[in-house]
């Protein structure tokens, strides 16, 4: 296995994104505020704009996509040196690997380059194994959000996490 590799995605990843995307949701569908079939109704064309303008990333491994994560940038002028990390999803396969890190790390790299100083990112607290990854990429708890999310019946508590870049 080569060394994964981090870049921007582009529309033309759309198939492969909305696939990671779809099995993100399937297999953790408590991890996100999107639902399966909230993400499955969404166009491509939707798709492929949001990817044509937006910050996501992807981390290859063998030239094949293993993992997404984007940047929502926060765009006022009292903010716009934060971003939101959102749809952070590494395949099973690669997790363990150092592929998570090195998408996390490239996302903030181009973080920095786009004059943003500081990630913010929303975690349930049931969600021990995240919450260790995020700690060891930097990020520390500021604040928690109590119901944050209702599944089923059964409200979850989010962590609100932020790492500084600068």
């Amino acid at each position: 296995m080569t060394k994964p590799s981090v870049r921007r995605l582009s529309g033309a990843d759309a198939p492969e994104w909305r696939a990671l995307r779809l099995e993100a949701l399937s297999r953790y569908p408590q991890a996100f505020l999107t639902t399966h079939d909230e993400a499955a109704a969404v166009p491509m064309d939707t798709i492929v704009h949001r990817l044509d303008t937006g910050h996501s990333f992807g981390v290859f491994q063998d030239a094949v996509l293993v993992g997404i994560g984007s940047l929502i940038h926060l765009t006022r002028e009292q903010t716009k040196h934060r971003a939101e990390l959102g749809a952070f999803f590494v395949q099973p396969h690669a997790q363990g690997t150092g592929t998570a890190r090195a998408l996390l790390d490239g996302m903030a790299e181009a973080a920095v380059d786009m004059g943003i100083r500081q990630i913010e990112l929303y975690v349930a607290s049931s969600n021990a194994r995240g919450i260790a990854f995020y700690t060891r990429a930097g990020f520390h708890e500021v604040g928690r959000i109590p119901n944050a999310t209702l599944s089923d019946g059964m409200s979850e508590t989010d962590l609100i996490m932020i790492r500084r870049l600068t």
